[in-house]
């Protein structure tokens, strides 16, 4: 399960889901598996968790592909060597086909880690298997008149701002359209015309259960509060609140005499709900909320009329990339859909390596900094950080820095909350909010100022503007590394248009 990078540092971990079954034949599965079998990627899988839906991705051209009877034949035979003595036969059903071909498939009660870990290497024993992984939850210029702009300290012209101002007399997002996947949006006076239709891709109804108890969540996380699956209303009916803020901080109105500004006041925004109740949502949602919000197909979805240029997801799960091949292969979708993928670093303030979707290739990931310029506290860091921006800090510990790789959890022990980033929320409220979350959608405005002035740069060309044009951070003020240093929008829309 995957949350949303918001504005606590704590409790973003992933979950796992359902109840259990006994592992007498596990390891005899286990060690059955042929040389040519699929990949595992059983990364995410943890000892406490339990599990009961997995992503299959079977080859290109494949019987079990484009034959239902050839696929159920070949679960059947996977799910038949699992049961130990006095337990009834495991069950499998096919639920759907995903953007990318892979497919999601249901077991019939809860699987633990190695009962979970034995029924994939049987599934991917089969030669027509590509990979099998589980589906985890993941869990949440001008100087403008806006009334509230002058709090927004993120913005300006300074050392620990972006350099907002001086490039909104060069570019304002007019022409692009960014995507936030998220979870979804609410009704905001300072928002609403800016954005396009949008999509609620949660599946989940009443929401993912003991999987959410075990995460010390509400019983209902991952559920999508509205009574109903996937529609094209996108409202966060279960008032997350999140992807509200952070679509406000890319594109709220700006100029209006009302709230606060946006990064790119006249870029549009397409919601695409992915998080439900608690600000959880699962990997093939989220991944099909990434391919239909560039412009790719969804089964039984109608297509997205406003194709995203650009991709904000402040959400992550712990674990690398290398083992959720799901999101490798829908950000690469979106990419070659021409969207750019700008990601959260996440909020552990350890190394980012170990955060998917931030350390997937073809995303700009953006690690969070503060009022006074250093690397947040809770902030993510290391090599895989493309660039840094403001995240703010609404609560600190007493030092300016945990050790590397410290627990977040429990260390707010100074309140300051107009240290945080503002933008909007429910009932046309504005609240501060810290994370990684927060950071994510200032770079995502800024490659949509990019995107304006020169529409055909590709992510590669972008991370090469934003590189380029940053400014250091000095490592006393970034412990683990911050990537070249903060965003300057100004200079970066200035490389865009070229000499």
């Amino acid at each position: 399960m995957h949350s949303a990078f918001g504005h606590s540092p704590r409790a973003y971990r992933p979950l796992a889901i359902a109840t259990a079954i006994a592992t007498a034949t596990v390891l005899a599965a286990v060690c059955a598996a042929p040389a040519t079998a699929g990949v595992v990627n059983a990364n995410g899988l943890q000892a406490a968790g339990q599990y009961d839906q997995f992503i299959v991705k079977y080859r290109s051209g494949s019987r079990a592909r484009v034959d239902a009877a050839s696929l159920n034949a070949a679960l059947n035979r996977a799910a038949s060597a699992l049961p130990a003595a006095g337990q009834p036969r495991l069950g499998l059903a096919h639920l759907r086909r995903m953007s990318l071909g892979a497919d999601v498939i249901r077991a019939d009660r809860g699987l633990d880690r190695l009962d979970a870990l034995a029924l994939m290497k049987r599934i991917a024993a089969h030669p027509d298997v590509e990979y099998v992984e589980p589906d985890l939850p993941m869990r949440t210029q001008l100087t403008p008149n806006d009334s509230r702009y002058n709090e927004q300290w993120h913005y300006a012209d300074s050392a620990a701002g972006i350099n907002g101002p001086s490039a909104w007399d060069q570019a304002s997002g007019a022409g692009a359209v960014v995507a936030v996947v998220d979870s979804g949006y609410l009704s905001h006076t300072d928002l609403n015309a800016n954005l396009l239709p949008g999509y609620d891709f949660v599946t989940s109804v009443n929401g993912l259960g003991f999987a959410c108890l075990l995460a010390g969540l509400p019983f209902n996380c991952g559920g999508g509060g509205d009574g109903n699956g996937r529609d094209n209303n996108a409202t966060d009916s279960s008032n997350v609140k999140h992807g509200t803020h952070v679509a406000g901080t890319i594109a709220a109105v700006t100029n209006n005499n009302l709230g606060v500004a946006g990064v790119a006041r006249d870029a549009k925004i397409v919601p695409v709900r992915v998080l439900g109740n608690s600000g959880v949502g699962n990997t093939s949602d989220i991944a099909d909320g990434i391919v239909w919000a560039s412009g790719g197909s969804v089964s039984g979805i109608p297509a997205n009329a406003n194709p995203a240029d650009v991709i904000n997801l402040s959400l992550g799960g712990a674990q690398p990339c290398s083992q959720t091949l799901t999101y490798r292969d829908a950000i690469n979708a979106a990419t070659n859909n021409g969207a750019i993928v700008v990601v959260a670093a996440g909020n552990s303030n350890t190394d980012v390596s170990g955060f998917t979707p931030a350390s997937c290739p073809n995303t700009i990931t953006v690690a969070a900094s503060d009022i006074n310029g250093n690397r947040a506290w809770y902030s993510n860091y290391g090599t895989g950080i493309d660039i840094t921006a403001p995240g703010g800090e609404t609560c600190s510990p007493a030092a300016e820095f945990l050790a590397l790789g410290e627990s977040t959890s429990g260390k707010c022990t100074q309140t300051h909350t107009e240290r945080g980033v503002l933008s909007t929320v429910d009932a046309n409220g504005y609240a501060f909010y810290q994370g990684t979350s927060m950071a994510a959608p200032h770079v995502a405005g800024v490659v949509a100022l990019i995107k304006s002035v020169s529409p055909t740069l590709t992510t590669a060309q972008v991370q090469t503007i934003l590189t380029s044009t940053a400014r250091p951070i000095v490592s006393a003020k970034c412990p683990g590394g911050c990537g070249p240093g903060l965003i300057d929008a100004n200079a970066a829309v200035t490389a865009a248009q070229g000499p």
